[in-house]
């Protein structure tokens, strides 16, 4: 199984400077995340312990 790194929702500010250092080109601004990749939004926020309202 491959590893998944995990972005805080509640701390990103959304600043973009992460995306271009993914090495698989998986982060995306939360307006561009692919529909087939929405479900790792709710998996972020589980991680973290946060409530997703999604």
């Amino acid at each position: 199984t491959g590893k998944q790194l995990y972005i805080d929702p509640e701390e990103c500010i959304d600043c973009g400077a992460c995306e271009p250092e993914c090495p698989v080109e998986a982060i995306f601004e939360e307006s561009e995340i692919p529909a087939e990749w929405e479900k790792f939004i709710k998996i972020n926020y589980d991680y973290f312990g946060r409530d997703y309202d999604g």
